[in-house]
């Protein structure tokens, strides 16, 4: 038996298709629809495109050919984007709109909202609009308001194909077909041809239920049929236009009538068929336009039966039956007239806001950054001259270890991470298929097993953006605390979880021990993979193990530097990502930190501001977030602490600290946000420099990791340290083997009210919690933190641990010698074994948090070690 699609085409009607964007286009996927005979045409609106280009990455490749052209437009830039939509469409239908005579195989492209009520403007955006796109089977869509009902006359004696648009009132129907028709006319008089003009009447169908069915009472029999009613009174007053002495002269020229099209045809209302308004509206000389998801119901159970002359009889009575019942049909359309611009000029408008901020924080299109200095502006004017004498960033890209140290060592072997977007591009067709075929096999979820820069990225990626749908939720447990496990555990369907080690060592004692754990409880290979450096130990086992899939990292790029490596990206590909978009994002701010004059290059010149902040005293690099990526502060808070905090010198990450009053600041802080913030203004006016970073939305993530990295790497060398490197990282590793070998009380600390006592101006306070990550926990040692910061008037920073012995574990032992450590530790009141290890996870953690004491200590640190009710019962919470 032929297609619903088909036996529709046979009794005269097309089927088009509802919805557009370029991955659909580029995949070929619209060719196949036209070739198996699903749909003949395709219509697109102001909010498909919203949808199509907001939600997707499929236009940042042409974005930022846009943006590199130098387009500032916003609705430039769009009609750039879409006429490259429109064009692949109509190139895809040509087929039909040739095999058909052109009557059928059209596409269609709106006017911009805002001119609706313009005649001129109208036709002069229609005209473009119709040129631009060069193609003989684009129709324009015009709005049907008055304005653009004369705009239509104009346009079809111009020559140009429309698509009238939000149609709900018959006689509105009337006044555009009238209009057609002296289009036409015009043409005819003035000697041009008519068979190669086209025109449809978008007459909305489902909205009229919508609107009707709430005026009438539950139990009406006129509740979801007055749609198809006024509908079908549409086309029975078409069948009366289009006939007759005066049509019949224009088409005895060619003229092809403008045949009714019925949009707004997905069911709104549950209770009713999803079919309804297609198998209800089956006549000759119409199309009907589909969403997808109609679309499919329609290839899946339509049964298609046409209407029959009666049911046009039967309108009219319906009608006059809800005029009866009080219904005031015109007042209804006219308000749908208006709730229909309305709506389309609000999708229009979120989009051109979306497409301004693209355009205008794209890296290198505004100033790298804007910044209120204060006293320090002199001084980072001095070094990027400084930077720009020394060929800084030249000397960068060409792996120049000398930029850092005299000795190579960890230098050159590190800088992989320069190339790694580029990599992640080429990557990304096979992580995305690897994310399918999980997702097809039945995987829900996903355990990101790791630590620091094996996890953070997809820790970050995942509380941006999401989970796509059809895609896994991301678990990053990166803890050895007992009962965070167990929970996770109880949360997961076991035989729907992937699990992935993820280790650039493969060596990493926490992702050790959680693969031992999850391994014992589902001991089969399918069911997980690995993120490591080729040889590895975690490489041998895996590949031993049989496990799905190993993705090698790139040995010259450090763990906290692979945020665009496949340490980040393969996460990011099973949380439903767009790996390509993320990737491009980054490559075009790594070209714009190329840039070798340091004051134009947004990494560089980050980097000589932060630099010169710490060499000044103002080391507190305070980070002010976009709530929804706030995440980001985790990731900037490693990569800056465990890359400067050695030698005695470094940057104090302070991130999630929300901000206050300038007078709770003292000279050292310095203050760095994404985007614009209330209490800025006001910081900058008192003296504490403000640096203002440009931000869009949240697939900006990757172009921040880049700039972060550059960041990172420039003020290593500002500071004099290896921003590869970590010197200190070992000692704690060290003891806490040394401890696990052979346990030993914990050594004793000063009283917390004594190392509080130490606090004066330039110092911070750290709190690091060995206890479980969960919301109760870290809105308490938040409060905390705050009476803290305001009593002492010092920064303060909260880290899980052991997760920040990964992060900030580095700064507290190699920095300088600023930081008050309060450790906060409890009993364990559940506890987990470690598989094939003499120990528990709580055996573990509390090792690891006596390890890092001992190591503090060894160093001379200020350290005081207590219960979280012991330090609220000093804070006096």
């Amino acid at each position: 038996m032929p297609l619903a699609t088909e036996q529709l085409i046979q009794h005269g009607q097309s089927v088009w298709l509802d919805y557009i964007r370029r991955g659909l286009l580029r995949s070929g996927e619209v060719d196949r629809m036209v070739a198996d005979g699903w749909i003949t045409g395709m219509t697109s609106n102001p909010t498909i495109f919203d949808k199509a280009i907001s939600e997707s990455g499929d236009y940042e490749e042409a974005l930022q050919s846009i943006i590199r052209m130098g387009e500032a437009d916003p609705y430039d830039a769009f009609v750039a984007l879409a006429s490259e939509d429109i064009q692949l469409a109509a190139d895809a239908l040509r087929p039909v709109y040739e095999s058909t005579a052109a009557v059928d195989g059209y596409v269609s492209l709106e006017v911009p909202p805002g001119i609706e009520h313009d005649r001129e403007a109208t036709v002069a955006e229609a005209l473009r609009l119709f040129r631009l796109v060069d193609r003989p089977n684009v129709m324009i869509k015009v709005p049907g308001t008055p304005a653009g009902v004369e705009a239509l006359t104009e346009l079809i004696a111009a020559g140009v194909n429309v698509n009238v648009t939000l149609l709900f009132s018959v006689a509105v129907y009337e006044r555009v077909a009238e209009a057609y028709i002296a289009g036409l006319e015009r043409r005819l008089d003035a000697g041009e041809r008519l068979d190669s003009i086209a025109g449809v009447a978008s007459f909305f169908v489902s909205r009229v239920d919508t609107a009707v069915d709430g005026l009438l009472p539950e139990d009406s029999p006129l509740r979801g049929q007055i749609a198809v009613a006024n509908a079908r009174h549409a086309y029975a007053r078409f069948q009366d236009i289009f006939s007759g002495e005066r049509w019949d002269r224009l088409a005895q020229a060619g003229a092809r009538p403008q045949r009714p099209l019925w949009a707004s045809t997905g069911t709104k209302n549950p209770a009713y068929s999803d079919t309804l308004y297609v198998e209800t509206l089956i006549f000759p000389d119409t199309v009907n336009t589909l969403p997808q998801a109609t679309l499919d119901a329609v290839l899946d159970h339509l049964v298609v039966e046409p209407a029959g002359p009666e049911t046009l009889e039967e309108a009219g009575r319906l009608l006059g039956e809800a005029e009866a019942a009080g219904v005031d049909l015109t007042a209804v359309t006219d308000r749908l007239l208006v709730d229909g611009l309305a709506s389309f000029e609000d999708s229009y408008k979120a989009l051109m806001a979306k497409l301004d901020r693209r355009l205008s924080t794209a890296p290198g299109r505004q100033a790298a950054a804007s910044r209120a200095l204060g006293d320090l502006a002199g001084a980072v004017e001095e070094r990027l001259a400084a930077l720009r004498h020394d060929e800084v960033v030249r000397r960068l890209w060409m792996r120049d270890h000398t930029v850092w140290k005299p000795d190579p060592a960890e230098i050159s072997d590190r800088l992989g991470f320069l190339t790694a977007p580029e990599q992640s591009l080429e990557d990304a067709p096979d992580l995305t298929a690897f994310a399918r075929e999980v997702a097809a096999d039945g995987f829900t979820d996903v355990v990101l097993m790791g630590m620091g820069g094996s996890s953070l990225t997809g820790a970050v990626l995942h509380a941006a953006l999401g989970t796509a749908p059809g895609a896994l939720n991301l678990h990053t447990p990166d803890t050895t605390d007992p009962e965070e496990l167990l929970a996770l555990e109880a949360s997961l369907e076991l035989d729907r979880t992937l699990f992935i080690a993820a280790s650039k060592s493969g060596t990493t004692i926490e992702t050790s021990a959680q693969l031992a754990y999850f391994w014992e409880k589902a001991p089969d290979g399918a069911r997980f993979a690995a993120i490591t450096d080729e040889g590895t130990p975690l490489d041998a086992l895996a590949r031993e193990r049989r496990f799905r899939r190993v993705f090698h990292g790139d040995p010259e790029i450090g763990g906290r530097y692979s945020a665009l490596s496949v340490f980040g990206m393969a996460p990011a590909a099973l949380i439903g990502a767009d790996v390509g978009q993320l990737a491009m994002r980054a490559q075009e701010m790594l070209d714009a930190c190329r840039r070798t004059v340091p004051s134009e290059n947004p990494g560089a010149l980050l980097g000589a501001v932060l630099g010169e902040a710490a060499l000044a005293g103002r080391d507190k690099l305070t980070l002010v977030l976009p709530e929804e990526v706030r995440e980001l502060g985790t990731w900037i808070e490693q990569i800056v602490a465990e890359s400067l905090g050695k030698e005695g010198r470094g940057i104090v990450p302070v991130a999630g600290e929300p901000l206050a009053g300038p007078d709770a600041y003292g000279a050292d802080r310095i203050f760095v946000a994404l985007g614009d913030h209330d209490g800025l203004d006001a910081l900058a006016a008192a003296g504490h420099p403000v640096v203002r970073l440009p931000y869009c939305d949240p697939a900006q993530l990757p172009a921040e990791f880049i700039r972060w990295e550059i960041a990172t790497a420039v003020a290593g060398h500002v500071l004099g340290v290896h921003p590869f490197d970590q010197p200190n990282v070992q000692e704690a590793k060290d003891a806490t083997a040394r401890v696990l070998a052979d346990p030993s009380p914990p050594p004793p600390t000063p009283s917390l009210a004594d190392v509080v006592a130490t606090l004066s101006p330039g110092d911070y306070l750290a709190l690091l919690a060995y206890l479980p990550r969960t919301p109760e926990h870290a809105a308490k040692l938040q409060d905390l933190r705050l009476r803290l910061r305001d009593r002492h008037g010092v920064a303060t920073t909260v880290g899980f641990g052991p997760r920040y012995l990964h992060s900030t574990g580095q700064l507290h032992k190699g920095g300088p010698p600023t930081g008050v450590l309060v450790q906060i530790v409890r009993d364990e009141p559940a506890d987990a074994p470690v598989p094939g290890k003499p120990y528990t996870f709580g055996q573990l953690k509390a090792a690891q948090a006596q390890g890092d004491l001992e190591a503090l200590l060894a160093r001379g640190r200020r350290v005081a070690r207590v219960t979280l009710e012991e330090l609220a019962s000093e804070v006096g919470s």
